[in-house]
Formats: structure tokens, sequence, C-alpha cells
């Protein structure tokens, strides 16, 4: 990660806190990680030196018009340094920095299939046990290629139950005994 995108994120976290609004603008930031992410173009615009500064700043103030006044300001502090390209990190450790400090974590289970809600509620109470969190977000991907059972992802941590891993560790045993 970005050190200069850590310091902008731990800025705005505490600009954020002390304006009471950092909740708030968690949630701008998970909106914006989400536009930057599902954009290739803004996030090419945003790094490309060709691009006028000018230019990306009214394209971020087109593309986040309804957003608050500290995350515009962001922006355009961004913009001003020639590092607009930074932002969608700024974004991502601002999410993990307002999770820490909340002593929340985000657990990413991937399935076969989607979670029904009581196999939903038996993860997010593991993942509390075992994290020792207040506050679990689950995120259920869809994969099938992972056949059965699920991978759990909380921050750096992996547990792998699937069948398809199980497949591969069977295969990896049957070649070690047969070379």
């Amino acid at each position: 990660m970005s050190r200069a995108a850590i310091r902008y994120a731990k800025a705005v976290l505490d600009l954020s806190t002390q304006k009471g609004s950092s909740k708030e603008t968690f949630i701008e930031m998970k909106d914006a990680l989400n536009t930057l992410q599902g954009s290739k173009e803004l996030q090419l615009m945003l790094k490309s030196p060709v691009v006028k500064q000018e230019d990306k700043r009214a394209v971020l103030k087109e593309v986040f018009s309804n957003s608050s006044e500290i995350l515009l300001s962001l922006m355009d502090i961004l913009i001003d340094n020639k590092r607009g390209g930074l932002l969608e990190k700024v974004a991502t450790n601002y999410i993990s920095l307002y999770n820490t400090s909340i002593n929340a974590v985000e657990a990413v289970v991937t399935s076969a299939i989607p979670l029904d809600n009581a196999l939903e509620q038996k993860v997010l109470a593991k993942v509390k046990e075992l994290t020792g969190a207040t506050e679990v977000t689950l995120v259920n991907k869809v994969d099938p290629a992972i056949i059965g059972g699920f991978v759990l992802r909380v921050g750096d941590t992996q547990y792998d139950a699937s069948i398809a891993n199980n497949f591969e560790e069977l295969r990896k045993e049957f070649k070690q005994a047969y070379n």
C-alpha cells in the first residue's frame, strides 16, 4: 500500500471523526471505491499525466456530485497535489482504518451456491468468535468452480474448505505417492 494513501486516509478519518461524520464518510468511501472499481476509464483518467488537472477535477465533481464536503475536499487536495490516481487506495485505506477503529471486520465467503440465512448467521457468529470483532460484515461471493464447501477470508487469513481444494490436495498426494 502507498504510504501517501494511508496518510490521506488517516487525515480524512481524523477530520470526519471530529465532525461526527465518520460513518457517513465510510459509506461514501465504499460507494466511491465501488464506482472507481467499476470504471477502468475513470481509473485511467485519474492516473493519466496527459489529462489536465482541471479536467480531472471537473470529472470527479460530476461523478461524485452528491458527495459530502469532506469527500469533495479530499478529491480537490488529491488533484491539487497531482495524486488523483491515489483516490482508490485512499478509499480502501479509509475503509480499513474505519473498520479497525470500531473493531469491525469484513469476511468474504466464497461458496458454490448463495448462503442461506441460517448458515450466514453461523458464519457471522464464528467470525465474531475467532476475531473478537464486535461487528462483522459478511460478503458472499458465488463461484461454482469450488464445487462445494466454502472459502472464508478475513483480512489476511484464509480458510479453504472447498471440495475443489480437497481434490487438489488429493491430486498432490497421488502425485507424490507415484513419483
